[in-house]
């Protein structure tokens, strides 16, 4: 609200086509070494996870292995450019956000590669292996002949490493965002249908060959999101206030926000169904709170109480016209 401009939408739609080609153009680009050399990284990858000594792998699926030999180069050749990639995200998006959610993202972006790359090693290199001979044991023991496949190996890792990538990222934004003060019990839901919405559309479009594994393994990947990001979702709202709702003659619900604005007369008002926020005609970070919990809440009317200060309100209703907002700049609020 307090530094929106009036950019036209075909504008921000152009520029982010624009961005996106740029980036799928260089991802392209840096992919083509890794697929030179992507022989060199599944011989490491099949040597380390190979469980026995003796000559135990074999290649079931060629055409399998020529499929993991593009999926690899490419997953490795978008990590090559993640830094491009978080500034191509942060500078597009940085106009359009509020301090707070500025906070956020420049968080989620510093700590979500270093966290993939800190986790992706435990995992891969260090606990894989081991439960990979564990396993190979527990065959021996039973006196099996081990054969196994490598691309079931390899296939099994990279699935690892996409399901890591999907809650690294989802938990980095909900952490972030209740560090930041944009998550709490009173908006966790409107981010859980955001965050896990998207995830989960993404984790069962990856394994869309495989139906039953995929549903499993994105109600796996949301339950880790949740449990990561529990600390927040139930941490008490900042702001205590009720949402009006009335029936309209057409019988629709009609939703009312009280505000309680104490900017310019100074009062030292607590109720519990008004929203009171002071000085919040000279703050910046106060108006960008009104403004998120607006879109979080969708109130219908939003009725101004103790507040001459008429300007900035002309400001929020360009930036929520669907809001019909009423200055009420002489009513006293006691009972």
């Amino acid at each position: 609200m307090s530094s929106d401009s009036n950019t036209r939408l075909a504008t921000h739609a152009n520029e982010l086509f624009a961005r996106f080609g740029i980036l799928l153009f260089i991802w392209i680009i840096s992919s083509i070494p890794w697929l030179l050399n992507i022989d060199i990284v599944l011989e490491y990858f099949v040597s380390i996870f190979n469980p026995c000594s003796t000559d135990c792998l074999n290649l079931y699926q060629p055409e399998k292995w020529s499929e993991l030999r593009w999926i690899i180069s490419g997953f490795l050749g978008f990590i090559t450019i993640i830094p491009l990639v978080n500034f191509q995200f942060w500078t597009f998006s940085k106009p359009g956000l509020t301090n707070s959610e500025r906070k956020m993202v420049k968080l989620t972006l510093m700590i979500s590669p270093v966290l993939f790359l800190i986790v992706s090693y435990i995992t891969v290199i260090e606990l894989l292996p081991l439960f990979y001979q564990l396993g190979h044991n527990v065959h021996t023991e039973y006196g099996f002949v081990t054969k196994y496949d490598a691309i079931s190996l390899i296939y099994f890792a990279t699935m690892i490493l996409w399901i890591q990538v999907l809650v690294i990222i989802s938990s980095s934004i909900m952490i972030s965002s209740g560090l930041t003060g944009n998550l709490d019990s009173s908006n966790a839901n409107w981010w859980r249908i955001r965050v896990y919405g998207f995830i989960a559309l993404v984790s069962l479009l990856s394994y869309y060959e495989r139906t039953s594994n995929g549903v499993l393994i994105t109600i796996i990947t949301l339950a880790m999101i949740e449990f990561f990001s529990r600390p927040w979702t139930t941490k008490p709202p900042r702001y205590n206030f009720k949402i009006e709702e009335k029936f309209s003659s057409q019988g629709d619900i009609i939703k009312t926000l009280n505000i309680s604005c104490n900017c310019e007369e100074g009062l030292n008002s607590e109720f519990n169904n008004y929203l009171v926020m002071k000085n919040i005609c000279h703050d910046k970070n106060q108006q960008d709170e009104l403004l998120k919990l607006i879109i979080t809440n969708k109130p219908n009317n939003l009725v101004i109480h103790c507040c001459t200060n008429e300007e900035i309100w002309h400001s929020l209703q360009n930036t929520a016209p669907h809001v019909n907002i009423t200055l009420n700049r002489h009513q006293e609020l006691a009972e």
